[in-house]
């Protein structure tokens, strides 16, 4: 693809998600489909308040609009951040902070790493972080090789009732292992099931405010799905 062999982005995927985004203009016309033509004289641009520091921010980026998410002035706790790809994505739209919580080390980009917004917080498990002494009024997650359902609950403790929830939901981790083949679910019809099963328990915690398809798929191409979701009241 011509914006990687021009090094505008580092990924085919990368450039891919950026078009369908529709973030990309040739010859100063956007385009959204991936398999467009590019002459050899063409002009490439990318809008550069839309270059993040991961795929992760392009996900959230594909239904932030539709979830109506204000990040303005907001505390943010990115639960799972990793390379800092929600994290960087909310400082962008105006978080005055993001708390960053993941159990791996030295992942977060440098540029998160230095920026003042963010406190991060490496080998850190969400169900023994502390209370935040701040208000959290966005949680975002994004996590791997474990069950929202093991997550959910201890986010449930961290926050009050007004805190908005953004969960993205991966199906191949809310999975038995007799529907996965080789970490991707490719049976819409499983999917379908396994999306129904996790919101059936999620109803005993939160209110699903509303939900949105990532318009960007998984790395191995699993389907992902977010959740803006509300502490429930006892």
């Amino acid at each position: 693809m011509a914006m990687v062999t021009r090094g505008i982005v580092k990924t085919r995927s990368q450039a891919e998600s950026y078009v369908k985004l529709g973030k990309v203009k040739i010859d100063g016309q956007i385009v959204t489909k991936p398999g467009y033509f590019v002459g050899s004289n063409s002009e490439i641009s990318l809008s550069q308040e839309e270059l993040y520091v991961s795929r992760a921010a392009l996900k959230l980026a594909s239904v932030a609009r539709q979830l109506n998410l204000n990040f303005q002035d907001k505390i943010v706790l990115d639960v799972g951040s990793s390379t800092g790809g929600f994290t960087d994505y909310a400082i962008k739209h105006g978080a005055a902070k993001v708390i960053a919580v993941d159990v791996g080390t030295e992942q977060m980009h440098p540029n998160l790493r230095n920026n003042s917004k963010v406190e991060l917080h490496e080998k850190t498990d969400i169900r023994n972080l502390s209370k935040p002494t701040q208000g959290v009024d966005i949680v975002l997650i994004d996590v791997s090789f474990i069950s929202l359902k093991e997550v959910l609950p201890a986010v449930a403790g961290l926050v009050g009732k007004n805190t908005q929830i953004v969960a993205m939901c991966k199906p191949q981790f809310e999975a038995g292992m007799a529907d996965i083949n080789k970490g991707i679910i490719k049976n819409d019809t499983i999917r379908r099931k396994i999306l129904s099963g996790f919101e059936d328990w999620v109803k005993k915690l939160f209110i699903i405010a509303d939900k949105a398809e990532s318009k960007v798929s998984g790395a191995k191409g699993n389907l992902e799905k977010f959740y803006l979701l509300k502490k429930r009241l006892k």
